[in-house]
């Protein structure tokens, strides 16, 4: 080799090479592969991190399950994942496509490390924070949902599932991530619907007798007799000569005039019962719930991308992200919610029976949590108190986000004992929300009720800036 052939390959990235027993051969001269393995856990194991990986597997399980292990490893998930031809759907949602040459290996590499600098280093990266990035890195990337017969859910995101921790749900993160507003839907790719109860896709539908149930069901053909209106199978009339009412004898010569069709075409084995519907039953393979139609949920799998916020959370870890979760439930305007709050003022000082409650909420150790719990943990409190938060607000109250500390409630028509039965429960939410390690988000509250306040309210600006000097 002459000397500026080799000044040129170290100046390549290094690349690594998986190949299977009978796929060897698909690895073309000029690839450029610095070193190459016989599996993906000989790689994992190996003190060498490359900066991009090409996998020759021998069929496409075998290359769903090498992409899956390599996506899963803390230090190779986030590289470059090329095949060397296509391998099916679930190949195609984890790695990052098909090598058409050695010069595209190299692109890709070099891109990606160069995207990759601007991405904040943590110790330790959660499964949210790999899935942003990976997107971070891959600015075109759309996650597409898989349809998959063996998971409950029936589709899933193979992405979100090679990321996540043992036992956690790579819905649930997709979920979280989309609540945040760190993902954005893009078109709708699968639509179904799912047990009301347990959420599984995998449903057995059966007909069943609106009289008794059963599910003995046959079709028949029902015969009207014209003569003395006698309704029967038509096995009942059938006889030798032709068609006779077994009731009153008539011979039924011409449709239309001796006879018709009767509307009842099913029986009922079990309970002799005649019917034109049958009921149509749910039964959950999973949990073995019976629902009817109406009780089931209807289950949307879109493609998703990264937002620009997600952009932002991805290069700098900020947890302002974290308060979409509480924006979900109705959010309404500032501006709307103070015109409205004025409104109310003034109708209570017109009409005493009119009455209104107002509270400040102040997230006070947001910033602290923020620093020292990792944000995917962060990011499950916040879940699970925006969850019960929106369990305790009626359909008729506002509520306003002001910024990443203060939130508002506007109650109408709130007594001052109903008032404080609902800030109980919401002071709550503060003990709900802690781990085992006795992190907790601390809820400040402060509130007034117009009926305690006599009337004597001033404007919704003044009256907000009290509370919130109050709550601090």
């Amino acid at each position: 080799m002459n000397p500026s052939s080799s000044a040129k390959l170290r100046a390549l990235p290094a690349i690594a090479a998986v190949a299977g027993d009978h796929a060897r051969s698909q690895l073309q001269e000029g690839w450029y592969a610095s070193r190459s393995f016989a599996d993906p856990q000989h790689l994992i194991a190996a003190d060498f991190t490359p900066e991009a990986i090409l996998l020759a597997p021998n069929d496409p399980a075998q290359a769903a399950s090498w992409l899956e292990a390599l996506r899963r490893d803390t230090r190779l998930g986030l590289k470059p994942l090329l095949l060397t031809r296509h391998s099916g759907a679930a190949a195609a949602e984890l790695s990052d496509g098909v090598a058409t040459d050695g010069d595209a290996i190299i692109r890709t590499a070099m891109e990606m490390s160069q995207r990759n600098a601007s991405v904040k280093r943590r110790d330790a990266m959660t499964a949210d924070d790999r899935l942003l990035a990976f997107l971070y890195l891959r600015p075109e990337r759309v996650l597409s949902p898989l349809t998959d017969w063996h998971n409950q859910r029936i589709c899933r995101y193979p992405l979100a599932d090679a990321f996540c921790d043992s036992g956690e749900d790579g819905v649930l993160l997709i979920d979280r991530l989309r609540r945040r507003g760190l993902l954005a839907n893009t078109s709708l790719l699968e639509r179904f619907h799912a047990c009301g109860q347990c959420g599984a896709g995998h449903l057995l539908f059966v007909e069943r007798c609106p009289q008794c149930g059963g599910i003995d069901i046959t079709e028949q053909t029902f015969l009207h007799c014209y003569a003395c209106g006698h309704v029967g199978t038509q096995d009942d009339y059938l006889r030798k000569d032709g068609l006779s009412c077994p009731q009153c004898l008539a011979r039924l010569r011409h449709i239309g005039v001796d006879y018709d069709r009767a509307l009842e075409t099913l029986s009922c084995q079990s309970c002799s019962g005649r019917f034109t519907e049958p009921d149509v039953g749910a039964r959950c393979l999973q949990c073995q719930n019976v629902a009817t139609p109406d009780g089931l949920v209807e289950r949307r799998f879109h493609g998703l991308k990264l937002t620009a916020a997600g952009e932002l959370a991805a290069r700098t870890g900020q947890v302002g992200d974290l308060f979409k979760l509480m924006d979900e439930f109705s959010q309404a305007h500032p501006e709307y919610f103070v015109q409205t709050l004025d409104w109310l003022i003034d109708v209570s000082r017109r009409h005493r029976e009119v009455q209104f409650g107002l509270a400040c909420l102040r997230f006070s150790n947001v910033h602290l949590l923020a620093a020292s719990l990792p944000r995917h943990r962060l990011a499950q409190m916040f879940d699970a108190l925006a969850q019960r938060l929106r369990a305790l607000i009626r359909t008729t109250d506002l509520f306003m986000r002001e910024d990443d500390t203060h939130s508002w409630l506007l109650l109408p028509q709130t007594t001052p004992a109903g008032m404080q039965v609902l800030l109980g429960r919401i002071a709550a939410l503060s003990e709900a929300s802690g781990q085992e390690d006795n992190h907790r988000i601390e809820i400040a509250i402060s509130s007034l009720n117009s009926a305690e306040a006599g009337g004597q309210i001033a404007a919704a600006e003044v009256l907000m800036g009290t509370l919130r000097n109050s709550a601090s």
